[in-house]
């Protein structure tokens, strides 16, 4: 899918402002976005369907639980997304990869490996507790 001709502007000043040595990352972050945006596209479709009218109730439960896993499923890629956005505003900050919470570097492995992170793994160990 090509970006539309207003968005092409913004994303070349992004990738051409964000130092060379998070160019993996602003890659890596832009595919996570187009991804989540379009898997939550598809769900919110999915769940617009119209759902069984029948009388039979198995059937009517079966859709409903589908339904809801459907919108259970919107929400995680919602939250994911505004994270992913986020650390895309990091970037473009030039604050990408500092801990919010020490003002430490995040360490490359860790940010490799999730790079919406907004803490160093300690600290969101100890946040999470």
């Amino acid at each position: 899918m090509k970006p539309s001709t207003s968005i092409t502007p913004v994303l070349a000043d992004l990738k051409s402002s964000v130092p060379a040595k998070w160019q993996w990352h602003l890659h890596a972050l832009l595919l996570l976005r187009a991804r989540l945006q379009r898997q939550a596209k598809e769900h919110l479709t999915e769940a617009e369907h119209p759902r069984n009218d029948d009388n039979d109730f198995a059937a009517q439960a079966s859709d409903e639980s589908e339904f809801e896993s459907l919108i259970s499923e919107v929400h995680s890629e919602e939250a994911l997304l505004v994270e992913v956005e986020a650390a895309l505003e990091r970037l473009r900050l030039g604050t990408y990869g500092i801990c919010l919470a020490s003002d430490q570097p995040i360490p490359r492995p860790r940010l490799r490996a999730v790079p919406w992170t907004r803490f160093r793994r300690e600290v969101a160990a100890s946040l999470e507790n």
